[in-house]
């Protein structure tokens, strides 16, 4: 298959320049006057890129205000229920916000908490996930705290500390710093779980402990997971401290693949209803492929919304469609010189997706499936040529 070059008002990188970088791939970029293109209608594993279609869903099904809910019950033996609906910014910090809330609403005792993450019904881990100790495998869920990553520090003396200020030091991080060397981690908790406990879980409910313990709110220290009863009424309804524009600034910044099937699975129980699952949003994800962006199963397969899988595959002509419809949230992207864009790796797979020149925002992306990684020079080319 050849390159199409358009255009001959000026110069572009000549195709043998460009077939040298490529071993098995495609790009598509858009000019003034056409698309550049090499093998734009095949099928290729996106890698983290994949989150510009996830978050631009999101955008178009969630909108660009949204915020998470989490929910707090008190019945009246002062059991505390803490209701997830997937909020991906529960962190140490937004926890003990939470417990100043609480503690304006009276709460100055507590006997049990009861963890009800029912709203997410996931009989499987993230397609893509190997449970590894890597952050970027930590698990979803409808009650997370700290994207599922547990920060803590082993000294020389073997002293566990947190790894972090903003995180209180829990008893969990004893037990799974047993199973490092000294040094500083963030880890996903869920690769030291065993048969009897989930430890995401037990995470949540000693960092809520932890945190309302320094709001003076007192716990005998049990909580279990419960499913809220349905005659108990709310006494808080904390709104996630981020809008979902804001959210999705962080996710691709950072390339967070928590958050990105977070707000995959939000759009499935937003369209479907809660419990949220991965054939809820995948089925969404579909309708939203063929009737909103117009795209076919030839064209694109979506799995989960990281780009984690590599079950997932995208076209580079199609992807080009989806940058186009993304052009209004272009600055959520991070800028590199006079482009903006997001990057996507994976063993022998290599991409960026994103616009070159910032004012005029001139979409591209390359699809690289090979283990030799030119992404950047292929760019370089083409960024060099391309009038602005």
């Amino acid at each position: 298959m050849g390159c199409v070059f358009l255009l001959p008002g000026f110069l572009y990188a000549r195709p043998a320049d460009i077939s040298q970088l490529i071993s098995n791939g495609g790009y598509a970029f858009t000019t003034k006057t056409g698309v550049v293109q090499f093998r734009g209608n095949e099928l290729f594993v996106p890698a983290s890129t994949l989150k510009i279609l996830t978050c631009l869903a999101a955008l178009e099904t969630l909108g660009n205000n949204y915020r998470f809910e989490t929910r707090f019950f008190l019945d009246k033996k002062n059991n505390l229920y803490i209701q997830g609906f997937g909020d991906p910014f529960l962190t140490s910090e937004t926890v003990l916000d939470i417990g100043v809330e609480l503690r304006k609403r009276g709460v100055k005792n507590l006997s049990s908490i009861y963890l009800d993450d029912s709203n997410f019904h996931l009989l499987t881990p993230t397609p893509g996930s190997q449970n590894s100790s890597n952050p970027y495998d930590a698990p979803n869920g409808a009650l997370a705290v700290n994207f599922n990553a547990l920060p803590f520090t082993l000294s020389e003396e073997n002293r566990v500390s947190s790894g972090e200020d903003q995180t209180p030091f829990i008893p969990l991080m004893r037990e799974i710093a047993n199973n490092f060397s000294p040094g500083s981690y963030r880890v996903n908790v869920s690769a030291f779980d065993d048969n009897n406990t989930s430890l995401p879980l037990r995470y949540a409910g000693e960092l809520f402990t932890a945190q309302f313990k320094r709001n003076n709110i007192s716990t005998n220290g049990l909580f279990l997971q419960k499913k809220t009863p349905p005659d108990v009424r709310p006494i808080y309804i904390h709104y996630s401290s981020k809008t979902l524009e804001e959210i999705i600034r962080a996710c691709l910044k950072y390339s967070n693949n928590f958050i990105a099937n977070q707000l995959f699975l939000a759009c499935g129980a937003a369209t479907f209803q809660f419990p949220a699952t991965w054939e809820k949003s995948r089925r969404f994800m579909n309708h939203y492929l063929t009737s909103t962006l117009k795209l076919t199963s030839s064209q694109i397969c979506m799995v989960e919304g990281s780009g984690l899988s590599r079950q997932n595959s995208i076209t580079p002509l199609a992807f080009l469609q989806i940058l186009e419809r993304f052009k209004p949230h272009a600055n959520l992207l991070s800028k590199k010189d006079d482009r903006v864009l997001k990057s996507g790796t994976l063993s022998n797979v290599f991409s960026f997706a994103g616009y070159l020149h910032e004012k005029t925002l001139k979409p591209f992306v390359i699809l690289l499936n090979q283990p030799e990684n030119t992404r950047e020079d292929i760019l370089q080319l083409f960024h060099a040529t391309l009038p602005r």
